[in-house]
């Protein structure tokens, strides 16, 4: 006889985790019926059950590296089948979760400006990251964009575990990721047109034999 594959009820054992996924807004539930979804939005994680929101994230970009960015923000939400209805429910699980955390990217930042030019001290990470909440116009937090983004991270909710969840058979994630608004304010490297670019004057010169 065959075995029952593991499931979200066992205790300390890999299960399988069926995530959908695709970028802001989520879906309407109606398109869960199995007629109607797209299969290629389905993901198959193996997971145990203390991974956590932000690990599922970073499991979904080693399957599809196009899905995220490091600082998009995902939301998740659980969808379950209801046998009275006949319907699919959803219930939000988590919204503002990073692959990964937005104080690993500051501290980057912090070997840029890592010496008050007051005291000479260095800035911790987490002194970087409460930098990108000022209105200084001229830090590179603020050049990146990245205050655009204190708001909307919730590093709560990517602690989140599975457990945490009571997942029962049959129940999948929902996950919509919206792009890392920073991007659009980061500064583009200029290249020149064809106006600009010097043009050799060799081409010009005659061919001699």
């Amino acid at each position: 006889m065959a075995q029952r594959p593991p499931s979200p009820g066992d205790e300390a054992t890999p299960f399988l985790l069926r995530v959908c996924v695709k970028q802001a807004p989520f879906r309407p539930l109606d398109d869960f019926h199995s007629s109607n979804r797209a299969s290629r939005d389905e993901f198959k994680l193996h997971v145990w059950k203390t991974n956590t929101l932000r690990e599922v994230a970073q499991m979904l970009y080693d399957a599809d590296p196009s899905i995220s960015s490091p600082l998009a923000l995902h939301a998740f939400r659980r969808i379950s089948w209801n046998d009275r209805s006949r319907t699919y429910e959803a219930a939000s699980i988590g919204v503002g979760v990073t692959r990964v955390p937005f104080t690993s990217i500051s501290s980057l930042l912090s070997d840029i400006t890592d010496k008050d030019p007051g005291n000479g001290t260095t800035a911790t990470s987490e002194e970087t990251a409460d930098s990108t909440r000022e209105a200084d116009p001229t830090s590179p937090a603020a050049l990146l964009g990245w205050h655009t983004l204190s708001d909307e991270i919730d590093d709560t909710a990517a602690a989140i575990t599975l457990a945490q969840l009571d997942l029962a058979d049959g129940d999948l994630i929902d996950c919509v990721v919206k792009p890392d608004p920073s991007l659009a304010l980061a500064p583009k490297q200029s290249r020149p047109t064809d106006r600009n670019r010097r043009v050799s004057t060799d081409r010009y010169r005659p061919y001699r034999h």
